[in-house]
C-alpha cells in the first residue's frame, strides 16, 4: 500500500474512533461540567488568571487547561462538542507523538503509521480523548517532552539544542496544565534511560537546559496566576501534591501498591492481548535496541513512582500508552516480518467468540438486556438500534480481523488488525447506557426542562451533585451549595465561598423567612420531601421530579 494511503488510512482511523461521537453522550457529573464552567467563567469575566468554579475559589489545578477548553468554547460554541474538543485534539498529538517516537527508532515512516494506530485504538486513551478533563492535555504535553528528550538523546549539534529546547517547553506546559508531574515523569523517564545506558555524563548535564527552558515558560504564568490568586501555589503544592501522594482524600481512592500496574493492560485493550508477541519482536530487533530500552524506561519508572502514591486514579497512567504504542507497533511488525503467523486455530477461535457476542447481543433484542446480566434498561432511547449497531460492529470486527491476516507486511496488517475493532470504538460515546446512570451524574437534561425557572429565580440552592450542571445550563455563578459541600468546601476558608455553602435546615428556614421574588432549589429527592414536609413552606409554584433529580420553584411576585 502506497505511504499516503496508509496516511488518510490511519487518519480516518482516528476520525472514526475519536471524533464522530465526541458531542453525542451527555456530560457526567462532576469531572466534565467542572472544567467546562470554569473556562465559560474566563470567557465571560475576562478574568484569565482567576480560578473559579461556579464562582468559588478553585485551586486544584493550573488555568493551562481551562484556557484550552476555552478557546474551544469560544470558537465552537458552548456545548458538549466543544467542550470535549482540546482532550480529542490532545489525544491525537499523543497518536502522532508515538508515531514519531516510532519512526525515529525504526528508521520507517510506515512503522510511525503503524504506533500512530495502536494508541489511537487502544482505549483507555480513546475513553479519555472523549472527556472534559486535564488528563489528556497533561498526558499529551508530558508524551511531547519524551519525545523530545528522546531525540535530544539520539542527536548532536543544533538538533540536539532544538530538541531540548522543545522537551523544555512541554514540561513547562504540562506543570501549567496539571502539576509537578510534569517535571517529574519525563525526569524519571529519562534518568532511568540514561543509567541503564551508563551515559553518567549526560545525566548530570541534559536536566539544565530542559529546567532551564520549563521556568521560562511557567515563571511569567506563575506569576501572574499569583498576583490573582496569592495563595494559589501553596495550596497547590501542599494539598494537591504533597498530601495526596502521602494522605489521599476521598476523591482519589486509597489502592494497593500494584493496583496501576494491574490496570495498564486493562487499559491497553484491545492490544494488551497481542503484547507477548510484541515483546517477542522487540526482542529481536537489535537496531531497535536503545529506542525500545527509552520506550520501556518510560513505562516503567513513572510507573514505579505513581504506585507508591497512597492515593491512585486511573488516569495517572495515561502518559504511559505512548511508550506502550511504540513498542507493540515495533514489536508487532518485527515480529510479523520475522515469521510471526498466528494458529489458524487461534484465528478462528477469535472470530467465533465475536460471533457469539454479535449473536448474544441479536438475542438480548428479543429476551432483553438483563438476559445477559446487564440492568434490564441500559438507554433511554433508541435500544434495537444501538443492540443492532453493537452486533454490527462486532461482525465487522470478525470479518475484518480475518481480512488482517492476509496482509503481505508487517504494517499492513498492525494497520489492519487497528481497523478491525475502529466500528466498536466509534460506537463507545453512543452506546453510553444513560438509562443506567444515576440522573444526578448526567442531570443536564432534565435541568434544561426547567432552565427558566432556574435563570429567573432570584436565589437557587443547589445539591453539589448538580452545582456544576447548574451552573453550564444558566451560566450562574451565585447559586448556594446545599447539604454536603463536597468540592465546593475548597478548605481555603473564604469568608465569601464560605457563606454559600447551606445546609438543607437553612434552606428550610430562608424559605420560611422570605424577603425574596422567587426561591429555586435543584436537589435529591430525600432533601426534597425534607423541604416539602417543613412545616411553614408554601407549595412550591414549579414541581419537577425526573429520576433522582428534583426541581424546586417557589414566587412571592
Amino acid at each position: 500500500m502506497a505511504m499516503r494511503a496508509r496516511v488518510w488510512w490511519v487518519l480516518g482511523i482516528f476520525a472514526a474512533v475519536g471524533l464522530v461521537g465526541l458531542g453525542v453522550r451527555p456530560m457526567v457529573q462532576p469531572d466534565e461540567p467542572r472544567y467546562a464552567i470554569m473556562a465559560a467563567e474566563m470567557l465571560d469575566t475576562g478574568a484569565w488568571t482567576n480560578l473559579r468554579m461556579a464562582g468559588f475559589h478553585y485551586y486544584e489545578k493550573p488555568p493551562m487547561g481551562m484556557w484550552c477548553i476555552a478557546l474551544s468554547l469560544e470558537i465552537f460554541g458552548r456545548n458538549e462538542f466543544a467542550a470535549r474538543l482540546p482532550s480529542a485534539v490532545a489525544a491525537f498529538a499523543m497518536a502522532a507523538l508515538a508515531g514519531v517516537m516510532a519512526s525515529r527508532i525504526s528508521g520507517r515512516r510506515d512503522v510511525g503509521l503503524a504506533a500512530f494506530a495502536v494508541q489511537a485504538t487502544t482505549i483507555g486513551p480513546m475513553v479519555i480523548g472523549g472527556v472534559v478533563t486535564l488528563d489528556a492535555m497533561f498526558a499529551a504535553w508530558v508524551t511531547g517532552s519524551l519525545v523530545a528528550l528522546h531525540g535530544s538523546l539520539s542527536s548532536v549539534g543544533a538538533a540536539r539544542a532544538r530538541w531540548l529546547l522543545m522537551a523544555g517547553s512541554c514540561c513547562g506546559m504540562a506543570v501549567l496544565t496539571k502539576g509537578l508531574l510534569g517535571w517529574v515523569i519525563p525526569a524519571l523517564a529519562a534518568g532511568a534511560f540514561l543509567m541503564w545506558e551508563r551515559r553518567w555524563r549526560e545525566l548530570l548535564w541534559v536536566p539544565l537546559p530542559v529546567l532551564a527552558q520549563s521556568l521560562i515558560v511557567v515563571l511569567p504564568a506563575a506569576w501572574l496566576i499569583h498576583r490573582a490568586e496569592p495563595r494559589f501555589w501553596e495550596y497547590f503544592i501542599t494539598v494537591e501534591h504533597l498530601r495526596r501522594f502521602s494522605d489521599p482524600d476521598s476523591n482519589q481512592h486509597r489502592e494497593p501498591w500494584w493496583w496501576l500496574i494491574a490496570l495498564l493492560p486493562v487499559g491497553g485493550v484491545v492490544w494488551s492481548l497481542v503484547w507477548w508477541h510484541a515483546l517477542q519482536g522487540v526482542r529481536s530487533a537489535v537496531a531497535w535496541a536503545s529506542g525500545a530500552r527509552f520506550s520501556f524506561a518510560w513505562i516503567v519508572a513513572p510507573l514505579l513512582l505513581l504506585s507508591l502514591s497512597a492515593g491512585k486514579l486511573p488516569t495517572y497512567i495515561l502518559p504511559l500508552y505512548p511508550a506502550v504504542s511504540v513498542l507493540v507497533a515495533l514489536g508487532l511488525v518485527k515480529a510479523f516480518e520475522g515469521g510471526l503467523r498466528q494458529s489458524a486455530r487461534g484465528r478462528v477461535m477469535g472470530q467465533v467468540v465475536l460471533l457469539i457476542a454479535a449473536t448474544a447481543v441479536v438475542l438480548a433484542i428479543f429476551l432483553g438486556t438483563a438476559w445477559g446480566g446487564f440492568p434490564a434498561q441500559l438507554w433511554s432511547t433508541g435500544t434495537t438500534v444501538r443492540l443492532l449497531a453493537l452486533a454490527a460492529a462486532l461482525l465487522l470486527w470478525a470479518v475484518v480481523d480475518r481480512w488482517s491476516w492476509r496482509a503481505r507486511s508487517g504494517t499492513d496488517w498492525v494497520l489492519r488488525s487497528a481497523t478491525a475493532p475502529a466500528a466498536l470504538l466509534a460506537l463507545v460515546p453512543f452506546l453510553f447506557p444513560d438509562a443506567a446512570v444515576r440522573s444526578s451524574q448526567i442531570p443536564l437534561d432534565a435541568l434544561r426542562a426547567s432552565e427558566s425557572v432556574i435563570c429567573d429565580s432570584e436565589v437557587v440552592a443547589s445539591d453539589h451533585q448538580m452545582a456544576h450542571c447548574v451552573t453550564w445550563i444558566s451560566g450562574r455563578r451565585d447559586q448556594l451549595v446545599m447539604g454536603r459541600a463536597g468540592e465546593f468546601d475548597n478548605e481555603l476558608g473564604l469568608p465569601q465561598d464560605q457563606a454559600r455553602l447551606v445546609s438543607v435546615a437553612q434552606v428550610i428556614e430562608r424559605l420560611r423567612i422570605g424577603g425574596w421574588k422567587s426561591f429555586c432549589v435543584v436537589t435529591i429527592p430525600s432533601d426534597a420531601q425534607v423541604i416539602l414536609g417543613a412545616a411553614g413552606i408554601a407549595k412550591p409554584s414549579h414541581h419537577q421530579v425526573r429520576g433522582d433529580v428534583v426541581v424546586l420553584a417557589w414566587s412571592n411576585e
